[in-house]
């Protein structure tokens, strides 16, 4: 686990540079959700869009959005595949998102087309020793403005 200041960051997940996570499943799903600094600067989340179940999604493309009091944020997705699972407890308590980011409060469940082109984007995104270092700067993005 990666702390830094009041947020904390699983270090066996993969980040991308807007806040989301993604976790793989043992069945090659990708589980998708906000981090703990999103999951907190955003405030109190008042509602969720997801894309429905059965959509086919590209990486970087639209999945959803969180709307709180403070603003609006689009999420685009970190994989491509289809949606196979949407989490319907968010609709309604989409609070969870803040109170259990890693947990009851992920978004949605992404099937790939095949588990090569997964790696290839996962790749692509945060992990490991890199994860301190992007959880700095976010930081320092988010609260110089």
């Amino acid at each position: 686990m990666v702390q830094i200041d009041e947020y904390n960051l699983p270090d066996d997940l993969y980040y991308t540079d807007r806040n989301l996570w993604v976790k793989v499943e043992p069945d090659n799903i990708a589980l998708v959700g906000f981090n703990d600094l999103a999951s907190k600067s955003i405030g109190k989340v008042a509602f969720i869009r997801l894309m429905p179940q059965g959509r086919s999604i590209q990486k970087d493309k639209y999945l959803g959005s969180v709307e709180s009091a403070k603003w609006v944020e689009r999420l685009k997705s970190p994989v491509s595949g289809t949606v196979v699972e949407i989490n319907s407890a968010l609709r309604g308590k989409p609070t969870l998102s803040n109170e259990d980011p890693y947990g009851a409060g992920w978004f949605v469940r992404i099937k790939p087309a095949d588990p090569e082109s997964l790696q290839a984007e996962l790749d692509t995104l945060i992990r490991g020793d890199a994860i301190e270092s992007f959880m700095k700067e976010q930081i320092e993005t988010l609260f110089s403005k």
